[in-house]
C-alpha cells in the first residue's frame, strides 16, 4: 500500500510545476462547454438595444468578459489545487477532468 501512496505523491510532485497550465486548461474547457449559454444570456440581456450598441457590447463582452473570467477563475482554481496535499493532488486533477468530461457529455459535446 505504501508504494501506491508513494507513486501518487510522486505523480503529484510532477504536476505541481504545471498547476497554472492545468488550471487554465480546466477553465478554458469549462468556457468552451458553457460559452454558448453565457453568450445566449448576454444576447437576451442586450437584445432590445440598437444594433451598433448591441454589437459593441457583445464584442466587448466576448473579448474582455471571457478574458476576465479566465484570468479571475484560473488563479482561484490553481490556489485551491496548490493547497492540496501531494497524496490527493493527482486524484483531484483526474476527478476534476473526468467531471469536466461528464459536463461535456451532458451538454452533448462528446
Amino acid at each position: 500500500m505504501d508504494y501506491i501512496i508513494e507513486a501518487v505523491s510522486t505523480v503529484s510532485g510532477w504536476m505541481r510545476p504545471y498547476l497554472s497550465e492545468i488550471g487554465l486548461s480546466m477553465v478554458a474547457t469549462l468556457l468552451v462547454i458553457f460559452g454558448n449559454d453565457i453568450t445566449d444570456f448576454i444576447r437576451k440581456q442586450i437584445g432590445s438595444l440598437k444594433f451598433l450598441l448591441k454589437l459593441t457590447l457583445f464584442v466587448l463582452f466576448c473579448a474582455f468578459g471571457f478574458a476576465f473570467l479566465t484570468s479571475f477563475v484560473t488563479p482561484l482554481l490553481v490556489g485551491f489545487m496548490a493547497k492540496t496535499p501531494d497524496g490527493w493532488l493527482a486524484p483531484l486533477v483526474i476527478v476534476l477532468f473526468y467531471g469536466i468530461g461528464l459536463l461535456a457529455q451532458k451538454k452533448h459535446m462528446l
